[in-house]
């Protein structure tokens, strides 16, 4: 399976403040693998340091939209790799 181990996400999606952090997450009982999601908003506190936050205003909900079909086509592809690797063994 891609990138499961050490605590390291599969792959990341950004697209401007906004991204999608793509979990790899292996099969029970034979099953393939499955990837989970965490969308996050990147912002700057009172005192410059960067946070990642869950809440989305308005403007950002708009740009999601834009972000979540990327990140679909891109776990796909780490669903091709996964199956690629399984035919190889």
């Amino acid at each position: 399976m891609t990138q499961t181990t050490n605590n390291k996400p599969a792959a990341t999606v950004a697209y401007g403040l906004i991204k999608g952090v793509i979990w790899g997450n292996p099969g029970k009982d034979d099953k393939p693998p499955f990837y989970s999601v965490q969308y996050t908003r990147s912002y700057t506190d009172d005192d410059g340091n960067w946070k990642d936050t869950h809440s989305f205003s308005e403007i950002d909900n708009l740009k999601l939209q834009y972000l979540i079909p990327k990140v679909t086509e891109r776990i796909l592809e780490l669903k091709a790799a996964d199956r690629k690797a399984t035919n190889a063994e």
